[in-house]
């Protein structure tokens, strides 16, 4: 029993990388120009430099292009 349950949880953890689509990680182009805006300035609180890159790597990258369509509820 617990064999079949690490293995169902080693084959899980790797498929679910597998499963991410684009949309969820912006260009490499994108993150690369954002760290190097980061390192060129001087943080002083915690979380300041996420804070920017995360700011800096939403308004470089692209929105998406189509509109998602929900099930309507019954």
């Amino acid at each position: 029993m617990t064999r079949k349950l690490v293995m169902g949880a080693t084959i899980a953890c790797l498929a679910l990388p597998g499963l991410m689509t684009p949309a969820f990680a912006a260009s490499p182009e994108v993150e690369d120009f954002c760290f190097a805006q980061a390192a060129q300035i001087w943080f002083n609180g915690r979380g300041d430099r996420e804070h920017f890159i995360a700011n800096c790597i939403a308004d470089n990258a692209p929105a998406p292009t189509a509109k998602r369509r929900y099930k309507k509820s019954r």
